[in-house]
């Protein structure tokens, strides 16, 4: 039988009428933390599933579950939170999140809980403070997203400089803060911001690197942000419109925002390789000054753009050198299924895009979609795709590109208790751009295995092994091998 939570949720989702009908949901009784397994399917955690660190820093009736960018927040998860008393009118820094759908609610929204389920240890102090730290600050509208990891990368047949071992430490910070909510409405603004810092041990990651060793186009460890602390976004968003829409405007990093995918969307705790964060064609720009907006009218349809500056480096004045003959604009059009041909959840992105590159104009398009592989199932499938002009491709310096892969969403489920790892396997091509050679290999591919383990509630470890052939500035004929392995704490 569900929680009287979760049935009021299913009514409201089923029938709009009955939204306006039934009093707010209220939390159980016992208190109920939720999980949502990486966005699959929403559920209770029950005895040993939660953590002691979870409990000693957040309390069940002030959680707001973690969202995951690219799968739409589910409706009891929308629900989560109405049921807390709030001030009338405006409230500054007002604790709830603001309204949005659910789609735009996935990629803005981060949450106040950070203490995963189902670690192999199940409590620690840093996690526990932590959890305390992030429930505290989320009482005044101040949300985040931190991670700081560690990373070893070693390479076997070939490299150019016969440098073959890497290890690096990188971290983010993304913090969004409520300056104000309209409580009547959900509408409200808020100031987005990132900050990204690290570097190799005795190496720059700024010039030096695997993907340097390698010469190839795909970058097998994308979790560099070095060479130096620098600031990739700080804007303002204002929400509105019943939260069908948002514009935002300041500095941005469109790869937060726009070509997420619920399979492969990230370089820690997803696969790893740079291709598979983000389509390496798609000229999705940071550090640049310009506007992005999201509109959602109905549940299954979606748009997004972005129009900034694509010529700005890290920590200089974003308006020194920022001019019409150097600007990137980008569109995406998402159709999100809640049950594709009985597969289960699916999410389909057209992404046109034009470019303007030292006064030269051009354009592409690219595709992302993500498919559950069963109503079900924790499997699921992605792909990314498309085609640059040879003047648009000299930005990414990849003319086209394809990825896929199979990822298995927590892993272990069913062998007691839920898990939220992560198993992937995924498979690249891509070409370089034409202006950017001659080359040695034409075309470029690429495989990485993957799994990530939860450790603690906040700190993973991940193993991985990727094969990269054919890089188009090495050998002709060349075959590596990288091993990595990454320890990364997520806050």
């Amino acid at each position: 039988m569900l929680p009287p939570f979760f049935a009021v949720a299913a009514l409201v989702s089923c029938d709009p009428v009955l939204a306006q009908q039934i009093p707010q949901p209220q939390p159980s009784p016992e208190g109920v933390y939720l999980n949502t397994e990486r966005g699959l399917r929403v559920r209770p955690l029950e005895g040993r599933e939660i953590s002691p660190s979870l409990i000693k820093g957040l309390k069940p009736e002030e959680q707001i579950t973690k969202r995951t960018p690219g799968v739409p927040t589910k409706p009891s998860i929308l629900l989560q939170h109405l049921s807390r008393p709030s001030k009338p009118g405006i409230e500054f820094f007002a604790p709830k999140p603001l309204k949005m759908m659910p789609y735009l609610d996935s990629s803005y929204v981060f949450g106040n809980t950070c203490v995963e389920p189902n670690a192999w240890i199940r409590e620690d102090m840093i996690s526990t403070g932590a959890q305390k730290i992030k429930t505290a600050l989320s009482r005044y509208g101040i949300t985040y997203s931190a991670q700081y990891g560690f990373n070893y990368t070693g390479l076997t047949g070939g490299g150019l400089n016969g440098r073959k071992d890497f290890a690096s430490h990188n971290g983010s910070l993304l913090t969004n803060i409520t300056l104000f909510r309209n409580n009547s409405t959900g509408s409200g603004m808020y100031l987005a911001s990132e900050f990204d810092f690290g570097n190799g041990f005795h190496f720059n990651e700024g010039n030096a690197g695997p993907q340097t060793t390698l010469g190839s186009l795909q970058n097998p460890t994308s979790s560099f942000q070095g060479p130096d602390p620098h600031l990739s976004n700080l804007s303002l968003a204002w929400v509105g419109a019943g939260g069908k829409l948002l514009l935002m405007a300041g500095q941005l990093d469109t790869t937060n925002y726009m070509d997420h995918n619920a399979y492969a969307n990230s370089h820690n705790n997803n696969l790893t390789n740079s291709v598979f964060g983000n389509n390496p064609m798609l000229p999705l720009t940071d550090n640049s000054l310009g506007f992005h907006f999201a509109w959602q009218p109905t549940t299954s349809f979606y748009v997004m753009g972005a129009t900034a500056a694509n010529n700005m480096t890290a920590n200089h004045n974003p308006f020194k050198n920022m001019n019409s003959d150097n600007w990137t604009n980008v569109l995406e059009f998402g159709y999100v299924a809640e049950d594709f041909c009985g597969w289960g959840p699916g999410v389909y992105r057209l992404q046109p895009f034009f470019t303007t590159s030292d006064s030269e104009n051009g354009g592409g398009v690219g595709v992302n979609f993500q498919q559950q592989l069963g109503r079900h199932s924790h499997l699921g499938w992605f792909f990314r795709g498309g085609w640059a002009s040879d003047d648009a491709a000299t930005l990414t310096g990849v003319r086209c590109a394809a990825t896929t892969g199979l990822v298995l969403l927590s892993p272990f489920y069913g062998k007691g208790a839920s898990n939220d790892g992560y198993l992937g396997l995924g498979f690249l091509w891509q070409q370089g751009a034409r202006k950017n050679g001659p080359y040695v290999n034409k075309n470029e591919y690429g495989i990485e295995l993957t799994y990530v383990m939860q450790v603690t509630p906040t700190m993973t470890l991940q193993p991985d092994i990727q094969l990269v052939k054919n890089p188009v500035n090495g050998r002709r004929g060349q075959t590596a091998v990288v091993f990595q392995i990454q320890n990364v704490w997520s806050w």
